[in-house]
């Protein structure tokens, strides 16, 4: 799919009526692991990747996602939040480039159970995917929609 097209075609998907492959995954991983991060600190961060139904079943505001990647931080922030929001776009587009259903997801982050997440990081951002039946069609974006203001 063409970037642009993607850009516009993007959507939030809430319902899932499966799980992602391995080499879907694979693709979401390689993804984040292309993002840019702040200061190129990649320590910094971890994804977890929570696909176990027992761990899903005890989160809420998931949207009954088969898969979540919680991105962390060890040094919670506004570096840490660009850099997790940059990694989950990341992620986003790739999940979305092959025909997966995704969300951004931060509501979830407060029920992940304890244990899950690496000693010493916080959650910063998450995302859901799945598979989905939804389809992904450009749409009209109004230049407007987010006021600019130009200085030349």
């Amino acid at each position: 799919m063409e970037t642009q097209k993607m850009i516009l075609s993007r959507k939030a998907i809430r319902e899932y009526n499966g799980q992602i492959t391995d080499f879907q995954l694979h693709q979401i991983l390689e993804a984040a692991n292309a993002s840019p991060v702040a200061m190129g600190q990649y320590d910094n961060y971890r994804l977890t990747v929570i696909q176990d139904p027992a761990t899903l079943a005890k989160m809420s505001g998931i949207y009954e996602a088969p898969t979540v990647i919680v991105v962390s931080a060890n040094d919670a922030g506004a570096p840490a939040e660009v850099s997790a929001g940059a990694i989950v776009h990341n992620m986003e587009l790739a999940a979305e480039d092959q025909g997966l259903g995704a969300n951004y997801n931060m509501g979830g982050l407060s029920s992940i159970p304890a244990g899950v997440i690496p000693a010493g990081f916080t959650p910063v951002f998450g995302l859901t995917v799945g598979q989905t039946t939804e389809t992904f069609t450009p749409r009209e974006v109004s230049l407007d929609r987010i006021k600019t203001n130009f200085v030349k």
